[in-house]
């Protein structure tokens, strides 16, 4: 009997957990969707105002922060500086793609990203100011349909957790 009760809570524990994993994550995206975007606007005024390169304002850009978006970052300063021949755009899908899964951004957003490295170093500053408001937009956009989803899925995934849990026990019973 006693082990059928500690079965029955460790089933528990690990669904809840497991739902409110899935809630977290749900309500992680629309952040980090801000973060990115602050991140754009400091990018954007570090070019415009500043007139830095591209390392070095990655590289004040990482320092505000070690996320998971501003990884992007970062990730492309050292494909920059390790490879030689390899493009700001190319450097900027690589850090993207390397280190998208550790965010919770989805392949919609990742799209979006990379998009914006394709026009990295390729244009002159006007150039670069309207992909960067471009894109800023587009993640706005995206922002929008995160916070819809996690205010449509946050509480399902908590409560689901919790009842699958209670389910699998009573199937168990």
């Amino acid at each position: 009997m006693l082990l059928k009760i500690v079965g029955s809570l460790i089933v528990l524990i690990s669904s809840s957990l497991l739902g409110y994993m899935y809630s977290r994550r749900c309500s992680k995206r629309p952040s980090e969707l801000r973060a990115l975007q602050g991140y754009l606007q400091i990018f954007e005024n570090e070019i415009s105002f500043m007139s830095n390169v591209l390392k070095d304002a990655f590289s004040k850009i990482y320092m505000y922060d070690d996320s998971g978006v501003a990884a992007f970052f970062k990730g492309t300063v050292d494909a920059l500086e390790s490879d030689a021949g390899i493009s700001a755009g190319e450097a900027w899908a690589k850090a993207v793609k390397e280190n998208i899964k550790n965010t919770a951004l989805n392949s919609e957003d990742e799209e979006i990203i990379i998009s914006f490295g394709k026009m990295l170093g390729s244009s002159d500053v006007d150039g670069q100011i309207k992909n960067i408001r471009l894109t800023i937009n587009q993640l706005k956009l995206q922002e929008q349909k995160a916070e819809e989803l996690r205010a449509k899925n946050e509480a399902m995934y908590r409560n689901l957790g919790i009842l699958g849990g209670l389910a699998i026990i009573i199937i168990l019973f």
